[in-house]
Formats: C-alpha cells, structure tokens, sequence
C-alpha cells in the first residue's frame, strides 16, 4: 500500500507541473536555461530563509515570524531575478524563436514561474513523499481521514501553479511601474502569497 501512497502522491504533487515541463519547456532549450536560472533565485531564496531560521533561536517555533519574512525574501528574489531578465530580454529576444512577438515577455515570465515551482516544490515535499514509503502513516490533523502525504500532495500542486502565475503577474506589474496598475498587481502578488502561505500553516 505504501508504493501506492508514493506513486499516487507523487503523480499528484508533480503531475501539473512536469507535463509543462516535457511538453512546452523541455523541447527549447532557452526556457531551459530561463527554467534553471529561475529555480536558482528560488534556491537562493529559501537558503536566506533557512539561515535566518537557523541562527533566530527564539523565533523557530513561531510560524507566523518564519513565514513573514520566508516570503519577503522569496518576492525580493523574485524582483532581483526580473531585474536580471529585463537586462538579458533584448538577447532573449534576438534568439528566440519569434523575435519579434510582443508574446515573449509572458512567456518568459511562465517560465521564470515555473522554475519557481518547481525548486519550491521540490524542496518543501520531496522529503516528506519518500517518508510516505516507510511503514508509518501519518495521518493529517485538520483532517483525520487524509494522510498528511496526500494533503501535502495537493497543497504543493496548488502551490506550484500558483508560483508560475505569480510570477507572470509580478512581471507584468514590474514593467508597468510607476504607475499604480503596476503597483496594483504587485501588492495583489505579495498579499495573496501571503494569505496562501497563512493558510496552509
């Protein structure tokens, strides 16, 4: 039953995700390279987190400090990484397939997203998906009659598509500012980031 659990759970964490990766990401090799780019940011952002979790004894058992400033530094990697990309978008651009498609910054920023996902996602549930092959079950405590692999299954799924849409709108607000549209999308971003990652805390 337990390979069961493992494969069940790990079709659905990852399931979304990995088809947009073979395919529409996995056959360019520029979203590629966009893809891994993107998942560094992600991967330098949850270190600064982890150190600062690290060295903040007092603060390791309250969820609502860890999370505040958890997301903070992963929106600030976000706006670092579309500053770099809006530096590198004129050689994007010349080498892609449509050079001059006024497409290519969303599609960009889809990508940058699901590098996003994908780090984050692999690193919040990869660990607790192979405890799910062990002889143990354990079962989730805001709801008795699911193990906590199959809700953590679902929450990272959510979680990763929502980091690819999160990113598409930063972009877009990132590129509209100063005016308060761009301000707009940007607050939106930050505050429903917040409010998901309260949620499943």
């Amino acid at each position: 039953m337990s390979l069961y659990t493992f494969f069940g759970c790990l079709l659905l964490a990852y399931g979304p995700i990995l088809s947009i990766f073979f395919l529409y990401i996995a056959p360019n090799a520029q979203y590629v390279l966009l893809m891994v780019s993107s998942a560094f940011f992600c991967l330098i952002a949850l270190l600064l987190s982890s150190v600062i979790w690290y060295f903040a004894k007092s603060a390791q058992s309250m969820h609502f400090v860890s999370i505040t400033y958890s997301v903070a530094i992963q929106e600030i990697c976000r706006w670092g990484f579309y500053l770099l990309l809006n530096k590198a978008e004129a050689g994007l651009n010349t080498v892609s397939a449509n050079p001059k498609s006024p497409f290519n910054r969303s599609v960009f920023a889809l990508v940058s997203g699901f590098g996003y996902a994908l780090m984050s996602s692999l690193v919040g549930y990869i660990s607790l998906l192979v405890e799910s092959i062990g002889p143990g079950v354990i079962m989730c405590p805001s709801c008795p009659k699911a193990t906590l692999y199959f809700i953590s299954a679902i929450t990272t799924s959510l979680f990763s598509l929502m980091h690819i849409f999160w990113m598409m709108i930063s972009f877009e607000g990132f590129s509209e500012l100063p005016l308060m549209k761009g301000w707009l999308k940007i607050a939106w971003v930050i505050a429903s980031h917040y409010g998901a990652s309260f949620a499943v805390s």
